[in-house]
């Protein structure tokens, strides 16, 4: 007669007890500490500011991120613990704390915190046109219109009964405070010109960009060399030239 096979029995599983209590106060102190890294980068920020300021960028920027170090001192002092903590966590709120300072060091770079920006002078178009007895803006589409960059030299044609028009963006990240313009030894007014109608004929354009500027000159005496300066609320300058020659 067989044996008759006992049947095995199959063990039960039952889950561990879920620590509720446990976990929602792990995910606060959680929270608190990435508050606290947060604000801590705004220190790290300014830190850096300041070296920035005297033109220590690069020392600022370091000191900037070695500021993370003394939280292994601030977050127990503020009463959150930090003995369970492994390499993961600090690399996760190490990485919090390098976003968080990136964006704190770049408001306080920009206006209306800092302004370390130069203006940018650029987009030169320079023409000829009659003007009928006056140095007027010329008529939208009245005028062949001639790129130029700083620095360079742009020819152009036209007689010595028309006036010469030239066209030029000075921008900053804030505002730009004083503009000058200069052919040879005598100053120019430099009119804005924003909005209004393109003189060129072609262009692209409908209206002239923001921060357009434009200077008019009698066609004699060519070649000419225009020197413009723009200068920021900060202080901060920025010189460009072109040379205009007509025939």
């Amino acid at each position: 007669m067989a044996r008759r096979k006992r049947k095995e029995e199959v063990p039960v599983w039952e889950p561990p007890e879920f620590d509720e209590v446990g976990y929602m106060r792990k995910e606060i102190e959680n929270a608190k500490i990435s508050l606290v890294v947060i604000a801590w980068a705004v220190v790290g920020a300014i830190l850096a500011y300041l070296f920035y300021a005297f033109d220590l960028a690069p020392v600022g920027f370091l000191l900037g991120l070695l500021v993370f170090a003394a939280l292994y001192f601030v977050l127990p002092m503020l009463g959150l613990p930090i003995h369970g903590f492994k390499r993961r966590d600090w690399a996760s709120h190490a990485m919090v704390y390098f976003f968080s300072f990136l964006a704190f060091s770049i408001i306080l770079l920009n206006a209306p915190f800092g302004d370390h920006t130069y203006p940018e002078i650029g987009s030169f178009q320079a023409g000829t046109f009659d003007p009928g007895g006056s140095l007027t803006v010329p008529a939208p589409g009245s005028m062949y219109c001639y790129a130029g960059t700083p620095g360079s030299t742009v020819t152009v044609p036209g007689s010595g009964n028309q006036t010469v028009y030239l066209i030029f963006r000075a921008t900053d990240n804030a505002a730009v405070r004083d503009l000058q313009v200069r052919l040879a030894n005598a100053n120019l007014t430099a009119t804005p010109v924003a909005n209004e109608p393109d003189a060129c004929v072609g262009s692209s354009l409908t209206v002239y960009m923001p921060d357009t500027y434009a200077v008019a000159f009698s066609n004699t005496g060519s070649p000419f060399h225009v020197t413009i300066t723009a200068t920021d609320s900060a202080g901060l300058s920025t010189t460009a030239s072109l040379d205009i020659v007509t025939a």
